[in-house]
């Protein structure tokens, strides 16, 4: 599969759920703009000194400072996010050195790891996004610039990355769709039981 393919499919899939099935608020319309514009800068690059960098990585990297700003507890979020980073380019790092032990494509294998990290390390739908989003983009940076250190120039934020983003934001919000799923059966079920009780 070409890289690139599942995060433009997966982003206009979500910009058609925001701009269709959200209620009209400022909220949508600044989420609707800022998925546009990471579409459109996905294919832009430039060079600061010897690295090339994706726009998008910058449009995300505003967006996730921003979603990470309106957070409570600010500080846990970015030691939470620091763990991310840190395990994120570890990870990239355990694949270039040995490509052998990774059993499953990229894309899959650590979007499920960081997915896994992240419900850990955060319990509101917004502050993983965040977290994630923070996490990934800094590791991928970080990543970078030791490749570079060793003389191996990749870009920064291709589109081999924004695939794994969006397979591990994708599995985010499945995890938080079975959960809030769950809640609801749970209750209902609590519901129907304390009717039976007090009809007996």
């Amino acid at each position: 599969m070409e890289e690139g393919i599942l995060f433009f499919w997966a982003s206009w899939l979500l910009w058609i759920i925001v701009t269709f099935l959200m209620k009209k608020s400022s909220r949508r319309t600044i989420l609707a703009y800022w998925i546009l514009l990471t579409i459109i800068s996905s294919s832009l690059y430039f060079h600061i000194g010897p690295f090339m960098f994706s726009l998008a990585i910058f449009t995300l990297f505003i967006g996730s400072i921003i979603l990470m700003s309106k957070q409570t507890k600010t500080f846990y979020h970015l030691l939470s996010a620091f763990t991310i980073t840190i395990c994120y380019s570890a990870l990239l790092l355990w694949e270039k050195i040995s490509p052998i032990w990774v059993i499953l494509p990229r894309e899959i294998l650590i979007s499920i790891i960081i997915s896994c990290f992240v419900y850990v390390l955060c319990h509101n739908f917004v502050g993983r996004i965040s977290i994630c989003l923070f996490g990934m983009l800094t590791g991928e940076m970080i990543y970078s610039f030791i490749l570079s250190s060793y003389g191996f120039q990749e870009v920064v934020g291709e589109k081999a990355f924004l695939d794994t983003l969006i397979c591990t934001l994708l599995i985010l919000s499945v995890l938080d769709i079975l959960h809030k799923g769950k809640v609801k059966v749970t209750t209902l079920i609590t519901k129907l039981l304390t009717k039976l009780e007090v009809a007996k």
